[in-house]
């Protein structure tokens, strides 16, 4: 019987050509134009090399200090390093914290052979290689010893490596970073600008520059922090015992109060915090994903339930002549309904494959920020990122719907035709 139905549905494709491609048309763009929010979205939050730990892992971006109890007289921004190692470093309800400088900072490269480049530095503890799980070539990253004592070592990635020595075989070099020279430890693979909190193109202690001494109130500076919980369970009993050290940090520094403005977020709060303004409605981000995605699949239904009844006006005779022998409502309605299926899933394997080819060129836009169009690297997104059977489960599911959708009640009308009716059409 499905058999049948396939048949049916492919001559259907043959002979209302012009219909038949824009219903495949329309739904291939409701699909594509989901899948690509579906995908922006797991990229943003599911788990990629080096940022594995995402659903295990809080942030604090952002914090603000005012003084005397006056909340009209602060100031905004990331954390100095007295903060940080007060309120946070010392938790000891997650595996691991770490303390590292905001994503934006560009040194020029250089190395003795004469080659030169600008590059994307990110300044870090040595617990950073806990919390992120990097794509070692060679070599291993500075420890806590390093760190303690300010010796000048660095991480660099791949390409790096290439442009500066010809070669990833880099350990034991010298790399000179703003004119002052560091020995490189380890290569990693190139870091995607897609894992923004632990992209760089090379990565030293924070302890072998300045950076710790940028502050203002003393509270305030240019560091922020990542906490891996053992345990996305243990979130709530972070941000409490995080709460107590605020509290008793107040304490010890009574003229003036930070504030973590709702931090430490989780990875989907992090990505929609924005400069140092309070925290996002959350709900209110979630509510519009979802209206925008039931726009994007209810508008094209509607469209393609005109079209698919137009198609069942022109068979009405046919389907009266299988009713007049003997075919159930039922039947009819399966039918229907199966043939438009058919179609709907050649428009949802377009639909798929247009929406990997809008992410790959819409790839800048689709990521961009003010943060990443700072940067030197690239946007580069993994197989990995792509190829996930949830994508080909939403999919089928999209289609299931936009099919019901778009067909059901042609299909309802059609199967309830009195058969004079259908035959006289």
């Amino acid at each position: 019987m499905y058999k049948q139905y396939i048949k049916q549905a492919l001559r259907q494709l043959k002979e209302n050509k012009l219909l038949s491609f824009i219903s495949v048309i329309g739904t291939a763009m409701a699909i594509a134009m989901i899948m690509v929010m579906v995908i922006t979205q797991r990229i943003e939050l599911e788990d990629y090399s080096p940022e594995v730990n995402r659903h295990r892992t809080l942030y604090v971006k952002w914090m603000r200090t005012y003084w005397n109890n006056d909340p009209t007289n602060s100031t905004n921004g990331p954390m100095s390093l007295l903060t940080a190692k007060e309120c946070f470093k010392e938790l000891t309800t997650p595996e691991a914290v770490c303390i590292y400088s905001p994503p934006y900072t560009s040194f020029l490269a250089s190395a003795p052979e004469g080659e030169s480049m600008k590059v994307d530095v990110l300044q870090t503890d040595e617990a950073f290689w806990k919390v992120f799980e990097f794509p070692f070539i060679n070599g291993k990253p500075y420890d806590l010893a390093d760190c303690e004592s300010g010796i000048t070592k660095a991480v660099i990635a791949e390409s790096v490596a290439r442009k500066l020595y010809g070669t990833i075989e880099a350990i034991g070099r010298t790399i000179s970073l703003n004119h002052s020279d560091y020995t490189v430890v380890a290569v990693v693979k190139d870091i995607s600008k897609l894992a923004p909190t632990a992209y760089a193109q090379v990565w030293i202690p924070f302890s072998t520059t300045n950076i710790a001494s940028i502050t203002w109130s003393n509270t305030m500076g240019m560091m922020r922090v990542a906490m891996l919980a053992r345990s996305s369970d243990d979130f709530p009993a972070i941000r409490e015992e995080a709460e107590r050290y605020r509290i008793q940090f107040n304490e010890r520094h009574a003229e003036q109060t930070i504030d973590y403005r709702g931090q430490p977020d989780d990875q989907f709060v992090y990505n929609h915090r924005k400069w140092a303004n309070p925290g996002p409605d959350i709900t209110r981000v979630r509510v519009e994903y979802v209206v925008v995605i039931v726009l994007l699949l209810l508008v094209p239904a509607i469209n393609l339930s005109g079209m698919t009844l137009s198609r069942m006006r022109k068979r009405f005779p046919e389907l009266g002549v299988r009713r007049s022998f003997g075919a159930s409502r039922g039947e009819l309605l399966k039918q229907i309904l199966a043939e438009s299926m058919i179609l709907t899933l050649i428009g949802g394997v377009v639909g798929l494959l247009l929406s990997y080819g809008a992410v790959f060129v819409l790839n800048d836009l689709l990521f961009s920020n003010s943060t990443n169009s700072f940067l030197g690297g690239s946007n580069v997104i993994s197989a990995a990122m792509l190829m996930d059977p949830m994508i080909f489960v939403g999919t089928f599911l999209f289609c299931l719907i936009l099919n019901l959708l778009s067909s059901g009640v042609p299909a309802w009308r059609a199967s309830r035709l009195n058969i004079v009716t259908a035959l006289n059409s």
